[in-house]
């Protein structure tokens, strides 16, 4: 790591037409590299508030260290569920891995900096004292121009740490258990508040769902296979018929699908149509509950050790198609983890 380099209290021109800024310039110019980002992962939120809490801080102070933030004070900046408790919001701002989050996008953080014309930038500091004093959080400035010749020099360490141990390969997911997760209006009839027994009239339904549009297709095969007893000249019509009922039958197939997996599987991915809109993507889950069997709209998710964006199950491809894989929302072809129900761990995959 490189030491923070004392900054001045105005900016001053230096060579290659760059500036040496204020911290507080350095804060507004992370804020507006914020700005411009369209991840939706965790830690994005937890430096957004970390930038924007310092940013007033340092409206407030003569100078001297930045200020630093421990992970309640964060949480209660996102205006989590977990402010209210130090060990939640110390395990969301880990799981978050903050750190990684911005080290994966230096090049993006620095190019930013550059051509808004400084000749510093930021990155994320954690300090752990031990014992029973919290672990703080704050944003140090560093030269652009000596970490460049540094990085010549060394290989990265964030990048050593993850080669040398495979730990870092490896996810845990975070399960919001039914209940939490909350549900459209168009499902509401079905799940209630989030869950329904099988051996029940929701269970007929969700049946239901299954059986009718295996009646649907036994009817539509019947019909194509009744006109194969009609001696006519094949009309147009018959070939828009045709074509129809492939497709309402593929429509149909595939909810015949999810449903029979889910039953078999235990679990599989929500439709959208059964997850509030404001929500991320869902999963339905078989679980027994006391001596009852139960559906109920659950979420699975994790948080990528390379780029700290969000994982969402999705099934493969090939003849992996019915098994779910934790896939990075950024990059979702690269980052990609299995999935155990049981552990709520995966590994790297690709």
């Amino acid at each position: 790591m490189l030491r923070s380099e004392s900054l001045p209290t105005s900016p001053e021109p230096v060579a290659n037409g760059l500036t040496q800024p204020t911290f507080r310039d350095l804060l507004l110019c992370m804020r507006d590299w914020l700005d411009v980002q369209r991840d939706e992962a965790t830690a994005s939120k937890l430096v957004r508030a970390l930038v924007s809490e310092s940013i007033t801080l340092s409206a407030n102070s003569k100078g001297g260290q930045p200020p630093e933030f421990d992970a309640q004070e964060l949480t209660e900046a996102c205006d989590m569920p977990e402010q209210e408790d130090y060990e939640a919001s110390s395990t969301k701002v880990k799981n978050a891995n903050l750190t990684r989050y911005l080290e994966s996008r230096r090049s993006s953080v620095e190019a930013f900096f550059e051509g808004q014309g400084f000749s510093h930038a930021l990155r994320l500091k954690k300090l752990s004292p031990g014992g029973r004093h919290r672990a703080r959080w704050l944003l140090e400035d560093y030269s652009i121009e000596s970490n460049d010749d540094a990085a010549e020099g060394q290989p990265d360490e964030q990048l050593v740490e993850v080669l040398s141990d495979p730990n870092n390969q490896q996810i845990k997911y975070e399960y919001a258990e039914a209940g939490l997760v909350k549900c459209s209006f168009i499902a509401k009839p079905l799940l209630g508040k989030g869950s329904f027994k099988i051996r029940s009239v929701r269970g007929l339904a969700f049946g239901g769902t299954i059986l009718l549009p295996a009646l649907c297709v036994l009817l539509l095969a019947g019909i194509g296979w009744l006109h194969l007893f009609v001696h006519r000249p094949l009309a147009t019509s018959d070939l828009a018929f045709a074509v129809l009922a492939i497709l309402i039958s593929w429509v149909l197939a595939k909810a015949i699908r999810d449903g029979w997996w889910l039953l078999s599987d235990r679990i599989a991915p929500a439709s959208e149509l059964l997850v509030s809109w404001k929500e991320a993507p869902a999963q339905l889950e078989s679980f027994r509950a006391g001596d009852e069997r139960v559906i109920g709209l659950v979420r699975y998710t994790a948080t990528c050790p390379e780029c700290s964006a969000a994982v969402e199950l999705r099934y493969g491809e090939g003849h992996e198609r019915r098994r779910l894989f934790g896939c990075c929302v950024e990059s979702p072809q690269e980052h990609v983890f299995t999935f155990d129900r049981v552990t709520r761990r995966g590994r790297r995959v690709r």
